[in-house]
This record gives C-alpha cells, sequence and structure tokens, in this order.
C-alpha cells in the first residue's frame, strides 16, 4: 500500500502549485497587455533568463524589459492560452514547470495573423516577491504565419517503425 503524504506538505505544495500557477497566467497578462515593465517586475527573477533557441539568452530585468518592448511592439494584439501545467519542487524555494501555450498575434505591419504551439519550460525560484522565473525555454510544436521562428522544436519521442496493429474485438 503507498503511503500518504504529510497533509501539511501536501497542503503547502497545492498552495505552492497555486501561486506558481498565477505566475505563469500573470506572464500571459502582461504579455497581452503589452506591458514589458509589467511582465518582467511580475514574472521574472532580477536575473532572469528568457532562451531563445539553444544557443542565446537575454538575461536581467533591465535586457528582459528590452526584449518585450521590441518583441511586443511588432504586434496590435496578442492572445496568450496556457494549459498542461505540471510542477515540480526541487526543494522549498525551487520548483520547475512545463506548460503549454496557444499564442495568437495580429503584426502591426500588415494585419497578418500568426498562431503558435508550443512548450513553457520554466526553472522558478521563491523570492520575497513571490514565485519568480529563473529560466524560461519557450520550444514549438508548430506555427501557423511566422516564418523562421528563433525557437528550438518541442521534444517528441520517434514514431517507431512499423507497429503492430491492435487486435480490435466487437463488442
Amino acid at each position: 500500500m503507498a503511503t500518504l503524504p504529510d497533509p501539511e506538505r501536501a497542503l503547502w505544495e497545492q498552495v505552492q502549485r497555486t501561486l506558481i500557477t498565477e505566475t505563469l497566467q500573470d506572464y500571459c497578462h502582461y504579455v497581452d497587455r503589452n506591458d514589458p515593465a509589467g511582465i518582467v517586475e511580475h514574472v521574472f527573477c532580477d536575473d532572469g533568463c528568457f532562451e531563445l533557441g539553444a544557443k542565446h539568452a537575454v538575461i536581467g530585468h533591465e535586457q528582459l524589459t528590452r526584449m518585450f518592448a521590441k518583441t511586443l511592439g511588432v504586434f496590435t494584439m496578442t492572445s496568450h492560452h496556457l494549459s498542461n501545467v505540471r510542477i515540480r519542487f526541487s526543494g522549498d524555494d525551487a520548483a520547475e514547470s512545463t506548460a503549454y501555450v496557444y499564442a495568437w498575434h495580429v503584426l502591426a505591419s500588415n494585419g497578418r495573423r500568426i498562431d503558435l504551439w508550443g512548450r513553457y519550460r520554466d526553472h522558478l525560484r521563491l523570492t520575497p516577491a513571490g514565485w519568480r522565473i529563473a529560466s524560461r525555454r519557450l520550444t514549438v510544436a508548430g506555427s501557423d504565419g511566422w516564418k523562421d521562428a528563433p525557437f528550438d522544436l518541442s521534444e517528441r519521442l520517434p514514431n517507431p517503425v512499423n507497429p503492430p496493429s491492435p487486435v480490435i474485438t466487437r463488442r
């Protein structure tokens, strides 16, 4: 029989999961408001990092604010939708999360729509201001209308070679 977790710890973890999820949702809120300073202040650690593919990153509040201002400035509207949030604790003040994102954008230059489906992989720290993202990496499962997206593809295991068909039973 499985051992039940300590009730106090289980309650603490559930509260922290809610707070972390709110931080992840805050990112979407401030992005869709076009509020670069709000994103950075309410979502990222002071030395927070946003990885742009496997080889490039933007680090620290000042640089992140510049990046978000530049990135969001090309759109007239965005709408980010978060789902499938998974959180694992690596201590009382550290956690890792993954979440799926669907992001809808409209380019200011020509009104063209850009859709993106991807995953956020975050490392979070509990700071005096609450849970903040220490590092974020966006990988992409696909996009429509975004030419040369600077993000790596989301991890996916290869398809099996010539898998057997299941036996189908009539009921």
